[in-house]
């Protein structure tokens, strides 16, 4: 993720990296594994707050709405919310990007009852840059 971080520094983006132990115990309230990929954003970043753009991570608050854990046990609720998915940012209108941290993608999903719309070509660092930083 070198070249997000470079752009993160570069722009001046709000960033709070999180310790192993809040990853974990992430891990714990979620009920499955994250994968390396997400672990190291989360580690590197816990969220990135750029001009209108805020990803979901950790390093705020538990009630906080960028609090990873509160927006997906909110999305959750949802019977089409797929496994192993965490909230990445809200495109609106009832559409997410998700991280899907077995596949290890990208998905756009709506809610209620519009399910898994299109898998993103992106990996997660790409992504972040493309949709964060407009790059």
């Amino acid at each position: 993720m070198k070249k997000l971080e470079k752009l993160v520094e570069l722009h001046h983006a709000n960033t709070r990296p999180v310790d192993t132990v809040s990853i974990q115990n992430l891990e714990l309230k979620l009920g499955f594994a994250l994968s390396d990929e997400y672990q190291r954003y989360l580690s590197t970043f816990g969220v990135i707050v750029f001009d209108a753009y805020e990803t979901y991570g950790l390093g705020v608050p538990d009630d906080y709405y960028l609090n990873v854990f509160a927006a997906f046990s909110d999305l959750s609720r949802d019977p089409n919310y797929p496994k192993n998915t965490v909230p990445l940012l809200d495109i609106g209108d009832g559409q997410y990007y998700l991280y899907d941290n077995q596949a290890r993608k990208v998905l756009v999903w709506a809610t209620p009852n519009g399910g898994i719309v299109r898998v993103v070509k992106d990996g997660l660092e790409a992504f972040l840059i493309k949709h964060v930083f407009a790059g």
